[in-house]
């Protein structure tokens, strides 16, 4: 890549290059079936947390798990749920399903975790309202970006795992094992940046179809959201390269 070749690299306009060039792939998660069963069940899991049988509700998802399961056998499940949905529609799953059913993982473990009373040793009960919580569009929005942000990441990485380490030598931007760790940080870093946008429009697309309008989220609504995100990440991105082009 020539960025790297130059040695002198600007992490926000190799992210950017790197996004620039993956811009294609992106557009096409949102006709990828796994893709979008892994963002539909990012809203679908906090409403089963509000039912008195969670695991039951979650089984009528699609995710099996055990009686009273905790956020752990929730994750377990969801992963099972995606890989589910990939053989189903093998043809049309490209590699961000993978990439969406890690990050909706990391995602909703995050988030859960970050949420769960503190104060005390908490139990299942307390993992199932938090994640309940997250059916509020405030909450959603939070969760929606982490999943944008971690897809974001996990698609720039994609590329540069594979350059990175051919470029690590004295005198360049990465002389170390531990400067590939600050540069996977400052990655990460700026997809959560340049993902913020998602905030705004998660919670007012959530708010106005599950509780104003009192839908019931199809999968087929889930995929207009999604080319909508892509649309405004895409935008951000394109704004941010052009920023870095004037530095």
């Amino acid at each position: 890549m020539a960025y790297l070749e130059a040695g002198d690299v600007s992490i926000p306009a190799l992210a950017d290059a790197v996004a620039e060039a993956t811009d294609k792939s992106l557009m096409k998660a949102a006709k990828d079936p796994a893709f979008i069963e892994a963002l539909w069940l990012l809203i679908k899991i906090p409403q089963a947390a509000k039912s008195k049988n969670f695991a039951q509700a979650l089984k009528d998802l699609g995710i099996t798990v055990p009686d009273s399961p905790s956020i752990t056998d929730l994750a377990v499940g969801f992963d099972a749920a995606i890989e589910t949905a990939q053989r189903r529609n093998s043809p049309n799953t490209t590699d961000l399903s993978e990439m969406a059913k890690h990050a909706g993982i990391a995602a909703l473990d995050s988030l859960a975790r970050e949420s769960t009373p503190s104060l005390w040793k908490s139990d299942r009960e307390d993992e199932r309202t938090t994640v309940a919580t997250f059916s509020a569009p405030e909450k959603f929005a939070e969760l929606s970006q982490r999943f944008f942000t971690n897809l974001v990441e996990h698609n720039i990485q994609y590329f540069l795992d594979r350059e990175i380490p051919r470029h690590v030598r004295p005198g360049n931007f990465v002389q170390s094992v531990g400067d590939m760790a600050s540069f996977d940080g400052a990655v990460k870093r700026h997809c959560a940046e340049t993902t913020i946008i998602m905030r705004a429009f998660a919670k007012d697309w959530l708010g106005k179809n599950a509780h104003n309008l009192k839908k019931d989220i199809s999968r087929k609504d889930v995929a207009g959201f999604a080319h909508v995100a892509f649309k405004k990440i895409r935008k951000e991105l394109s704004i941010r390269s052009a920023a870095n082009e004037h530095v």
